[in-house]
């Protein structure tokens, strides 16, 4: 049964909610969740997570068993453009396989890019969840009304014939586009649906049409069917999913029909296709007008559905509860303020209205192309582009393709985002313009901290490793550095975990002592990295130690303490 008191409640158990559950079992934060259905996914839906919550789930310690759950990297290679897969390929984009975008994926980053469907991610990050003793996962328990108190919020629920109360200090709301908490918070949204589609899960062995084709996703486009097929494993694991008309009953999409739409995606109608289940959808790209109400916050679906072109779904939203679930903790522990709890809003806000804009905006420029797929394909170009008459706009959609790039590969929308908050402290610096396809590494304040190699007794570790999302981490170019003194007093103070990164303390080893110049500093400079990983203050060369501590002060919103 539920707890009745914990300090964070969440509602919603898919990926952005058992995240939450992760990271605030790390941090010992007593936790209870609420999900409504029996147990985890069971349609793949979502799948893609990039590479920075690749590194989160590294630091969780989930990363390996969600690269064994994944689709093989050497199957994870490109995008497909094709009449059918056993028909003519229209084009296809390379995404790994040659030597230039490879080294480039690799300096980024310790992880890769993965490909793991929600209903073998959600498995590991509900385990994940489990090993914490202060977290409770309460499945088929349905929120029945959320009521705020100045110093609490109530969450009422029910399990099976029994119903309780159970009381939080604060609730996370990661219950889809849908949002129950969302509605109980009273927070607006604002955009639209793009059009409704069907959701196929299927098993077929397709080998025979893809092993010499690695392809994650194949765009579909022919007489009976557009839409777009997802390989869950290379072989025999599929989704596609499709556009059907506005006012049609989703239930004429029985399993014979959508078999025999499978078939038509094939290109042969020989091969024998298990459904596994049909899940009708809406494409949205909406955002909420705010992400706290008082003691509640909203994550992921529930702040922020967005279309699927871009795979940034269910990673926007797990970076939500990264920037979130540190300040909480810092705030629970009474050491930060509550203010702190404002920044949450102010820097994921512009985040998640990027990536819901772009993400429509990879489907318009889909369709402006006659690419569309995902959303109604014009009737002009679907009744012949299988033809011999569609020819000519086989043709004309192969021209388009090269230019839907940033569609599929997107490091500088991953990594390059920068927060601006009351918490951020800017350095004078010029700002660091953000492309989609393009990541150009910065330790400008605000950013994610640069990934760079060390070596540590022995060991090769990245600087994502030597991070903590327990504390907050000074970077100095070596160990005599001044400012490191002083960090650590001012952390002791503040009642604050201090880690440092310096050649030379505790056996680290830079691997390439100019990563100070990626980092924009000079020898005698130093970077204040918080919990999250992001770069909160910098001084580029040498000043008064006392800044540091000031700037520790800043991070955690507490202008009381500035004189410490």
């Amino acid at each position: 049964m539920p707890k009745s008191q914990v300090d964070v409640a969440i509602v919603g158990a898919g990926p952005v909610g058992l995240t939450a559950a992760n990271l605030l079992g790390a941090l010992g934060i007593s936790c209870t969740l609420f999900e409504r259905q029996r147990t985890t996914s069971f349609h793949p839906r979502g799948h893609v997570v990039n590479a920075r919550v690749m590194e989160i789930l590294r630091t969780l310690g989930l990363e390996a068993a969600v690269n064994a759950a994944s689709l093989p990297v050497e199957r994870h290679a490109g995008i497909g453009f094709v009449v059918s897969l056993a028909g003519e390929e229209i084009g296809h984009i390379r995404t790994r396989g040659d030597q230039g975008p490879d080294e480039r994926e690799t300096a980024i980053s310790p992880v890769l890019k993965r490909s793991c469907p929600q209903d073998r991610l959600e498995p590991i990050l509900r385990s994940g969840a489990e090993r914490y003793s202060s977290v409770e996962l309460n499945f088929e328990t349905e929120v029945t009304a959320i009521a705020q108190n100045p110093d609490s919020v109530e969450i009422s629920w029910q399990q099976g014939d029994t119903k309780g109360v159970t009381t939080a200090k604060y609730l996370i709301g990661a219950d889809g586009p849908r949002s129950f908490t969302r509605e109980a918070a009273g927070i607006e949204m604002t955009g639209g649906s793009m059009g409704q589609q069907i959701g196929v899960y299927f098993h077929a062995d397709l080998w025979r049409y893809v092993e010499d084709r690695p392809y994650l996703l194949w765009w579909i486009y022919n007489s009976v069917t557009t839409g777009v097929l997802i390989s869950l494993d290379g072989r025999e694991r599929w989704t596609y999913n499709f556009p059907y008309p506005e006012g049609e009953d989703r239930a004429h999409y029985t399993a014979d029909r959508c078999r025999e739409i499978i078939h038509a995606v094939i290109g042969a109608p020989d091969i024998p296709v298990e459904i596994k289940s049909i899940m009708p959808w809406r494409m949205q790209a909406r955002v909420a007008s705010r992400l706290k109400a008082g003691r509640i916050f909203i994550a992921g679906d529930a702040a922020h559905p967005l279309p699927p072109t871009g795979g940034q779904g269910m990673n926007t939203g797990i970076a939500d509860v990264h920037n979130l679930v540190w300040k909480l903790s810092l705030v629970l522990r009474g050491i930060a303020p509550e203010s702190l709890l404002e920044s949450y809003d102010g820097e994921r806000l512009p985040v998640a209205t990027f990536n819901v804009e772009q993400s429509a905006r990879n489907a318009r420029k889909m369709a402006d192309s006659g690419l569309s797929g995902i959303l109604a394909l014009d009737p002009e170009v679907s009744s012949v582009i299988d033809k011999h008459e569609g020819a000519e706009v086989r043709r004309r959609l192969a021209a388009a393709i090269p230019a839907q790039r940033a569609h599929f590969d997107y490091p500088g929308q991953t990594f390059g985002y920068a927060y601006s908050s009351a918490v951020v402290a800017p350095d004078g610096s010029p700002e660091v313009p953000l492309e989609v396809d393009a990541y150009t590494p910065t330790g400008r304040p605000g950013h994610r901290a640069p990934h760079v190699w060390f070596r540590q007794n022995g060991q090769r570790r990245s600087s994502i490793d030597l991070f903590s999302y327990d504390s907050f981490t000074l970077m100095c170019a070596d160990a005599s550095s001044p400012w490191i003194a002083t960090f650590l007093a001012a952390c002791e103070r503040l009642g604050l975990n201090g880690n440092v990164i310096a050649s030379g303390h505790d056996d680290l080893v830079a691997e390439d002592q100019k990563w100070t110049e990626l980092y924009g500093i000079g020898p005698e400079g130093a970077v204040l990295v918080r919990p999250d990983g992001h770069v909160s203050w910098r001084s580029a060369s040498a000043g008064d130690a006392a800044e540091v501590a000031a700037a520790m002060v800043h991070s955690i919103g507490d202008v009381g303490k500035m004189g410490l």
